[in-house]
């Protein structure tokens, strides 16, 4: 660990906003990063695999994990899984996989989390546009948005966590859409993203929730307490 700098745990740091997260955040903290992959030739970050997806043994596994981490200040769930599709048409595994990812991990780490520490000063959590907007190809998506960002609200009354952001970014360029028809022109900068929900996490709150849209590019503060 760097010397003289605060531990702050990155769920799906390893691509995407997630990483563009974690490289920002680690020039002035130590920052652990959990992923599926690598992310390639980034020292500036500590690795840990760790795989989100619905199995037997996963909070073991989550135990685990855990255990092997120091007091964390700040946690950064940006994780997510999607499949599209309307909701006849996805499989358990699809739907199993979304909910474990969306909203049981995040829980279930908040909860082993604040046992072991008793307390925590930050935590992110990146939602999406789905959050707040229904849709058809999207029923389990929404869905877990949703929850997620309606876990990280709740919490903010728990008194052992001290600030709490949510997050919710549109569409991004990411390599997710590599080999997806959709057209990613006006998809948001994953890089700009982190910096916005950076900048709106400093200063003094309790709870805060903000947008991130689109056409045209901006930032909006829903609520804020």
């Amino acid at each position: 660990m760097k010397e003289n700098k605060k531990s702050v745990l990155v769920v799906g740091g390893s691509s995407g906003l997630g990483l563009k997260l974690a490289l920002a955040l680690s020039s002035t903290n130590s920052v652990i990063v959990t992923g599926r992959l690598l992310p390639l030739g980034r020292t500036e970050v500590i690795f840990r695999p760790f795989s989100l997806n619905a199995r037997d043994n996963f909070a073991s596994d989550l135990d685990g994990l855990v255990a092997e981490l120091p007091p964390i200040e700040l946690l950064v769930y940006a994780a997510g899984f999607y499949q599209e599709g309307e909701i006849a048409d996805l499989s358990d595994k699809d739907i199993a996989n979304m909910v474990n990812v969306g909203i049981l991990a995040p829980a279930m780490l908040l909860q082993r989390l604040l046992k072991k520490q008793s307390r925590l000063a930050g935590f992110i959590a990146v939602t999406s546009t789905s959050q707040w907007t229904p849709r058809r190809l999207e029923p389990v998506y929404t869905a877990v948005k949703a929850g997620l960002g309606m876990l990280a609200n709740s919490v903010s009354l728990d008194q052992r966590i001290e600030k709490v952001l949510v997050a919710g970014p549109a569409g991004m360029r990411t390599r997710f859409w590599n080999s997806s028809p959709r057209d990613t022109t006006t998809m948001l900068d994953p890089g700009w993203v982190a910096e916005q929900i950076l900048d709106q996490y400093t200063g003094s709150f309790k709870y805060k929730f903000v947008r991130i849209l689109r056409e045209p590019t901006r930032v909006e503060v829903v609520e804020v307490r």
